[in-house]
């Protein structure tokens, strides 16, 4: 399948764009706890791209425009572990059109081939439907519900936890070649 996005390392140039995504309530309506402190947010971000423990993507089209379409990332679950944590948001008007496994598909690869990770995690809100398809069209297993985790919209909800190990994701590309 020939790749439609390119996953562009966040840098200090592109610090305003990331904070108004992480603090956009119409873009993350599965999450329990957003900030929209943008001064609390924008040095959250800072500190995260200057760290080594946390990777941060914009996802953009592969066009010569190289049109933001929204923002991925990686980070230490713990580090002794070789386990990672992703997290992903993809702009309401490209949703569903595969550029969110396309996105997380290229950083599972970085996780596994270049970072030596032993596992992958995710999470989700119960009631994110195209979340967690998209972490099992990817191969992650749901290993567990943490019952009434998050408080949405007013109400306890359940959380999905995923995970995808080196063995799997390993077995998973090699009956694809």
């Amino acid at each position: 399948m020939n790749q439609r996005i390119i996953l562009s390392p966040a840098t200090l140039e592109d610090v305003d764009f990331l904070v108004d995504i992480k603090t956009s309530i119409s873009l993350w309506p599965y999450e329990d706890l957003l900030s929209i402190d943008k001064d609390a947010v924008r040095k959250n971000v800072v500190d995260r791209i200057n760290s080594d423990w946390y990777k941060q993507y914009i996802v953009k089209l592969d066009t010569p425009e190289r049109t933001p379409i929204g923002e991925l990332h990686i980070h230490w679950y713990v580090e002794e572990r070789r386990s990672w944590e992703m997290g992903y948001c993809i702009f309401p008007e490209y949703r569903g059109q595969g550029y969110g496994v396309e996105a997380a598909r290229e950083v599972l690869k970085y996780a596994f081939d270049e970072w030596n990770a032993h596992k992958v995690v995710a999470m989700c809100n119960a009631h994110n439907t195209a979340s967690y398809k998209l972490l099992e069209k990817l191969g992650l297993v749901r290993e567990g519900v943490f019952r009434e985790e998050l408080l949405w919209d007013g109400r306890w909800v359940n959380q999905l936890f995923y995970c995808i190990l080196d063995s799997e994701y390993r077995s998973m590309n090699s009956e694809e070649k």
